[in-house]
């Protein structure tokens, strides 16, 4: 009998999704693709099962998305090969949020990632030890500045908070990841006043361990943020939904975690709940994230 354990594999079915379709030429704007084909980096803090663009493909075909934005996760560290890779099997549909070492990284290498579709430079002050990297947010920044790209901050909310002169400061258009870290938004509207500063609604189940909770927030961050910045908001279904917490800790990192159980399309059910007019929803799904990344 073989003993070989069979990778998990994310699966296209939506939990849910059979109860919506996202409107027509609706983004996706946050997705991972892990392709074991392509190392993971050394030290990093968990492995993923596989989810590559072929899942992926199928999964937005059952939800009605057209669009998608893959964001490079932290497993893949700067090496962007597997991102890369996959937005070469798209047709112009996909673009992608890549990460660099601001110090190593060329006005060339930039040029070339974005003929290949990459809009955005991601920060990653959660995974990876880059909370520990005091100055990666300002070196990011100051490499993309005058280059046409986005910066995008995956950080939790206590640095959001701690460093808004430092990202109204950074000359570039911002992209605040998974309800801009859990922040309330009303401790945020300076910032987004101030600042081209956009929210990406996603991960909704991160804002709380408890679901109905983390149900609640996330349609009161929904309104709220609505109000602020209604042009400036984007949703991601942070698909195939990686885990975390204390699983997380207690697991070792070589051994593979298993992706969640949510519903895909939690965020944009609640928006009509949250009172988002039609024309509101399409605006979130469809017009504002073609002015972002197209």
């Amino acid at each position: 009998m073989s003993t070989t354990t069979k990778r998990p594999t994310a699966r296209p079915e939506a939990h849910g999704a059979a109860f919506m379709r996202l409107p027509e030429r609706a983004w996706d704007c946050h997705v991972h693709v892990f392709d074991p084909c392509f190392p993971y980096r050394e030290g990093r803090d968990y492995t993923p099962g596989t989810a590559d663009q072929a899942a992926l493909r199928d999964a937005h075909s059952a939800w009605g998305a057209h669009h998608a934005v893959i964001v490079q996760a932290s497993v893949y560290g700067t090496d962007n090969r597997c991102l890369l890779d996959a937005l070469s099997h798209f047709e112009g549909t996909v673009r992608g949020v890549a990460v660099i070492d601001p110090m190593t990284t060329s006005d060339e290498d930039l040029a070339d990632l974005a003929e290949a579709g990459v809009r955005g430079l991601r920060v990653n002050l959660v995974a990876g030890g880059g909370a520990l990297s005091r100055n990666l947010l300002q070196a990011t920044a100051d490499r993309v500045r005058g280059t046409g790209l986005f910066l995008q901050i995956y950080a939790p909310d206590d640095q959001i908070i701690a460093r808004q002169a430092e990202i109204e400061r950074a000359g570039v258009a911002v992209v605040l990841d998974h309800f801009a870290g859990g922040c309330d938004p009303n401790t945020l509207a300076p910032l987004l006043k101030n600042a081209p500063v956009w929210v990406k609604l996603s991960a909704d189940y991160r804002l709380s361990p408890a679901p109905e909770q983390a149900r609640t927030i996330a349609l009161r961050r929904i309104v709220v943020f609505h109000d602020l910045i209604p042009n400036r908001l984007i949703w991601g279904s942070d698909w195939p939904h990686t885990g975390g917490g204390k699983d997380r800790l207690s697991r070792p990192a070589a051994q593979i975690e298993p992706f969640r159980a949510v519903d895909s399309l939690a965020v944009p059910k609640l928006m009509d709940e949250a009172g988002l007019s039609i024309t509101a929803c399409r605006d979130v799904l469809c017009e504002n994230p073609k002015c972002l990344f197209d």
